[in-house]
């Protein structure tokens, strides 16, 4: 039987979770707790803030969690979404190469021009790794200014520094710990963060800025070159050391222009993934237009092609893309094209004649007369009118009446 009870509520984000007290349940107990009530409640004050804040930093620590393997959901998505793809022979000894190397940790240099997917391929390894529950953190080190590349990567102690933020601040290595780190753009590190990036990865271990203890982090590195790495070694721009420290496995990217025979699967897979993304109902690619963009020489690579697709996603609903689709520059490709295949003066005369007319009804508002468009090109009104007839151009007008002045 309670004799007398001291109690306070537990509050947790402005509602009761709970409550924490003391019962007396003998005489003795009870003279014991009113000769002692104001300590004892001072006592239940400071546990109920202990257990208060306790409870908010583990739902917190859960809320994040949360979060955590949400991301980690999405990011596994989209490498779902955004695979790397390819039937050529470099590339499935590319592929090939990535299932080999995946489940190890050794260090990955994958270099190439700009565009041709060398972030999605390091994801993809990930993927493929023990290390794929765990988010891969990328470092863009061409984006980051000098003077911050130390604490970008490393992180920094409370005060390490004016400006530091209270609390300091988590490098990358530290958030990759158990993890991939991605180096993109590696050649841009500067040579005096090149020689603390050897350290760490010698050493497995980071220190931060301000700080005084080593910090052990498990971590793989891919990095990420568009630059001619080995000529940049030679000239004394990029650490050797460190240069064959990342390049235990390269791999070597090859242009779009040198695996042609992948853009038609390239283009599909881009045209489903766009479909799905905007709720369209495209079709494909009709052959000319295929042709026309496999023979493109995409100094932007998959990035180039992968951005195409989405322009005449935007601009197209339902069908088949086809060359009016394309931008003007392939147009003109196409008609380059149509000219080569003449053999004859006459033939290459008539197929400039016909542009020629093409770009001055387009340029035309509709408000000049035919007679106006003839005294420009100094012919009679009934030799344009001939020629466009000829040539299917009379539609193009926008003001039919203006064959009548």
């Amino acid at each position: 039987m309670e004799l007398a009870n001291i109690g306070f509520p537990i509050i947790v984000h402005e509602k009761p979770s709970g409550v924490i007290g003391i019962v007396a349940f003998t005489d003795e107990q009870r003279e014991t707790l009113l000769k002692r009530q104001q300590i004892l409640a001072e006592f239940l004050k400071y546990m109920c803030a202990l257990l208060e804040s306790k409870l908010i930093t583990q739902d917190y620590s859960n809320s994040l969690e949360r979060q955590l393997t949400a991301i980690i959901s999405e990011e596994q998505r989209l490498q779902g979404d955004t695979p790397f793809l390819g039937e050529d022979r470099a590339i499935r000894n590319i592929l090939a190469l990535v299932q080999k190397i995946s489940a190890a940790d050794s260090s990955v240099l994958i270099t190439g021009e700009s565009g041709t997917g060398k972030e999605v391929l390091a994801k993809r390894i990930h993927a493929l790794s023990p290390r794929r529950n765990k988010l891969m953190i990328s470092v863009n080190c061409g984006a980051l200014p000098e003077n911050l590349v130390e604490s970008e990567l490393f992180g920094y102690e409370e005060g390490a520094f004016t400006g530091a933020r209270k609390g300091g601040y988590t490098g990358k290595f530290e958030l990759a710990n158990g993890s991939t780190l991605f180096l993109d753009e590696i050649t841009e590190m500067p040579l005096t963060m090149q020689t603390k990036l050897l350290r760490v990865l010698q050493e497995k271990t980071v220190e931060r800025l301000g700080g005084k203890t080593p910090l052990a982090v498990d971590v793989r590195i891919i990095a990420a070159t568009n630059r001619d790495i080995e000529a940049l070694v030679r000239d004394g721009l990029f650490r050797s050391d460190l240069y064959y420290r990342l390049n235990v496995i390269p791999i070597k990217l090859p242009p779009l222009r040198e695996r042609r025979g992948d853009i038609p699967l390239l283009v599909n897979h881009f045209i489903q993934r766009y479909n799905r993304l905007f709720k369209k109902h495209i079709e494909g690619m009709d052959a000319e237009a295929m042709q026309l963009i496999t023979h493109h020489d995409w100094p932007g690579n998959v990035r180039e092609l992968n951005n195409l697709i989405e322009y005449l996603e935007n601009i197209v609903d339902t069908g088949r893309l086809g060359v009016s689709d394309l931008p003007i520059q392939f147009q003109r490709l196409a008609a380059a094209k149509q000219d080569a295949v003449g053999t004859t003066l006459r033939h290459r005369l008539e197929s400039y004649e016909k542009r020629l007319l093409q770009t001055l009804l387009q340029g035309s508002d509709g408000s000049a007369g035919m007679g106006d468009l003839a005294r420009q090109l100094g012919i009679s009104r009934a030799t344009l009118y001939r020629k466009l007839t000829a040539f299917g151009l009379t539609g193009c007008l926008k003001n039919e009446i203006s064959f009548r002045k």
